[in-house]
């Protein structure tokens, strides 16, 4: 059985693995930074979002896919990236293409890994959908809903590295979170000296990711720390919560974890509001499977 010591060592070398890789991580495709800054200039126009997502095919259908998914519910197809500006705005187009350019990245066709990627999606769509459906109940505005929305798909993008990039290490955290009934976040940290929270916040600085983005992706799992951001974070762990509750996929572990007494204290919700919640959670979920084909 090895010593504490030599288990430190071999923890320590493996974490020296993990920032080399996470140094080597290819940057963003161009056109998803290009998006990304334009949307930041005020003088950008629709058509100049529309020429800049266009003149990559593969990525503008996606965009355009995900438009036309049941999420949005609109009567009539949209058939061009600069309606698709006009009806949902910039920020909502900039984060769809964010969150495209991100999950490409992390493609695991013909690659073993130890996630189900499909039930990995699944959970990740459902913390979306219950993300919104939370800040529409807290009333927190119209743009933090769709940013929420966008940090639910995203909020674990973490484990998606170490799954792609670790997956002998990463199958042996998830049989740990199994075994001794933790949260797959403590035994990351045991099996590779480090949870998908922190390399996930190193993901999103090497990507450049909006502010809002990268705290909810940090700090989903100790939103006390964050700040500026409080509000998002604190509805990406409760809609954590809520999809893990509700069983809307898997992400490495089968325990629903408690919220922060902080969150608890902030949304203050009644017991007839967390049911409406969860059934408009149900609802929304069943009508966004689009989304996961397109991912």
């Amino acid at each position: 059985m090895p010593t504490l010591i030599e288990t430190k060592l071999k923890q320590e070398r493996l974490l020296r693995i993990i920032e080399d890789e996470l140094q080597d991580l290819p940057p963003l495709p161009a056109v998803i930074v290009r998006v990304m800054q334009t949307v930041n200039d005020p003088a950008t126009s629709a058509s100049d979002l529309n020429r800049l997502i266009s003149a990559d095919q593969a990525l503008a259908s996606k965009v355009l896919r995900l438009v036309n998914s049941s999420y949005y519910g609109f009567p009539r197809k949209i058939s061009t990236v600069t309606n698709a500006v006009v009806i949902l705005g910039f920020n909502t187009v900039r984060n769809l293409t964010t969150s495209l350019g991100v999950f490409n990245a992390f493609d695991s066709q013909g690659q073993k890994t130890a996630l189900n990627r499909e039930q990995f999606w699944a959970h990740s769509l459902g913390t979306a959908v219950a993300a919104s459906a939370l800040a529409r109940r807290k009333g927190i505005g119209s743009k933090a809903i769709e940013e929420v929305f966008i940090g639910g798909l995203m909020h674990d993008i973490g484990k998606l590295f170490l799954d792609q990039y670790f997956p002998d290490q990463y199958a042996i955290a998830m049989k740990l979170a199994a075994a001794a009934k933790i949260s797959i976040w403590e035994s990351e940290k045991t099996a590779l000296g480090v949870g998908h929270a922190l390399v996930g916040k190193r993901i999103a600085e090497k990507w450049n990711l909006p502010t809002s983005l990268t705290s909810m992706i940090t700090l989903h799992h100790q939103p006390a720390f964050a700040k500026e951001y409080f509000e998002m974070t604190a509805t990406i762990q409760a809609a954590d919560h809520v999809a893990r509750k509700l069983g809307l996929g898997s992400s490495g572990d089968t325990l629903v974890p408690a919220l922060s007494p902080e969150v608890e204290k902030w949304l203050a919700f009644s017991p007839a509001v967390w049911e409406a919640v969860e059934t408009d959670t149900c609802r929304k979920f069943e009508e966004s499977k689009g989304f996961l084909q397109v991912l």
